[in-house]
């Protein structure tokens, strides 16, 4: 159902832009990473468009881990010095929560040296191999500058890099002068081009979008079990009001990746134990433009408008735009009641959880004042229990992949040193 909303080129760029919103630095070294990768497996000419188009889409992903176990400012640290942690969390990330678990190795392993993985039995080694050589390379051209000289790489051919990749990236050289695109940028339009040809399907799309969703768990793990909440409880409201299929469809998509934006937030505000100030709120409330910029050209239109609505209220009361009733419909009140309920009852930092009857006075209240749209409200108070008891059930199961990850961590860490 989500191939009528988006196309594979801009699940690729939504990639992108999301790693970006976290770093713009290691977004950019990741796409280098991409160009660099792809323009070696062309230039071997045993691959289609679109095989190398699905190996571009894994090295953009292929730094992942870092958002979550490193200070993204210091990458050649986290690169040179200690690379398990941050590709021992990718690994997992990519296994668990994107249509590449079987790719997934290829980030484990992208630091390991040749010496440790030539007799490696993996249908992906050969790629893993390139990654590695890719991802040296812009390292290397970044922090060496104009004494960068990417023969260099022969002195460790054998040890650390697979002779045979050292080979393909000097014929790769001498056929596309990637360095020099690299230096003056102009590999942008190549690989704007080479996005042409990503193809995926539409269970690789859904699956894509839903691991844009757990991003938002490399900056606040609460986020995550919040979102999948809301999604449900948008569900059952859904279900109740007799919604289109491709109502449901809408709303569905814009509870995924309504808080997309909170991505770009700071840790230390959303993990604050404490109530926020003014200008520290303020600058929370940035989180829906800069999700409607993330999504503007690439999603649905209609989806995009319900999403960025997520904090109005239908007497003019919200944020950022100060939208009343006439501006919005009930598929923007379903998610403004389900995001509302559960940021309630979700126990946060800096205050206890809400209890049923606080919930229900409030949105009694906001029925009254004309806060809330009033029909999408009054059902899901009449329905309130057989709601809430069917969207935790369903969310706690959503959510065992991720705890999964979680839990497997510790374990895969200790086995890979």
């Amino acid at each position: 159902m989500v191939v009528e909303y988006i196309t594979s080129r801009n699940i690729v760029n939504l990639i992108y832009e999301t790693m970006r919103l976290m770093d713009k630095p290691l977004s950019h070294h990741c796409m280098r990473v991409s160009y660099i990768m792809s323009k070696m497996l062309e230039t071997r000419q045993t691959y289609e468009r679109y095989e190398i188009a699905d190996y571009m889409t894994l090295a953009l992903l292929h730094d992942i881990g870092a958002y979550k176990t490193d200070d993204v400012r210091k990458q050649l640290t986290f690169e040179t010095k200690n690379s398990i942690p941050h590709t021992v969390y990718g690994y997992l990330f990519l296994k668990y929560l994107s249509p590449l678990e079987e790719q997934s190795k290829m980030v484990l392993y992208h630091h390991m040296d040749y010496t440790r993985t030539k007799d490696m039995d993996y249908r992906y080694r050969f790629e893993m191999e390139v990654l590695k050589v890719a991802e040296m390379m812009d390292i290397w051209q970044r922090s060496f500058g104009e004494k960068f000289d990417y023969k260099m790489l022969q002195k460790y051919s054998g040890s650390k890099f697979d002779p045979e990749v050292c080979e393909l990236l000097e014929q790769t050289v001498k056929k596309y002068d990637i360095f020099t695109k690299l230096a003056d940028r102009t590999y942008k339009e190549e690989y704007s081009e080479s996005l042409e040809y990503v193809l995926f399907s539409d269970d690789e799309k859904e699956r894509y979008l839903k691991m844009l969703m757990y991003c938002t768990g490399l900056r606040n793990e609460r986020m995550v079990s919040e979102t999948i909440a809301t999604i449900h409880v948008c569900r059952e409201l859904c279900r109740k009001l007799k919604l289109s299929e491709n109502d449901k469809n809408e709303v569905y998509y814009a509870a995924l990746l309504h808080d997309i934006g909170m991505i770009a937030m700071p840790s230390s505000l959303l993990n604050a134990p404490r109530s926020l100030n003014d200008e520290e709120k303020n600058f929370i409330k940035t989180h829906v433009e800069i999700m409607e910029k993330t999504l503007e050209g690439k999603l649905s239109q209609e989806i995009i408008k319900i999403a960025a609505a997520h904090h109005e209220r239908f007497d003019g009361s919200g944020y950022p735009h100060a939208l009343k009733g006439s501006a919005m419909g009930n598929k923007e009140a379903i998610l403004q009641i389900s995001e509302q309920v559960v940021n309630a009852i979700e126990e946060k930092p800096y205050r206890e959880a809400h209890t049923k009857q606080e919930v229900v006075d409030e949105l009694n209240e906001g029925i009254i004042t004309g806060k809330y749209d009033g029909i999408v409200t009054d059902t899901f108070l009449k329905h309130f229990d057989e709601i809430m008891e069917r969207a935790v059930q369903k969310a706690e199961t959503t959510l065992v992949t991720h705890q999964k990850l979680l839990r497997n961590y510790n374990q895969v860490y200790k086995s890979f040193t």
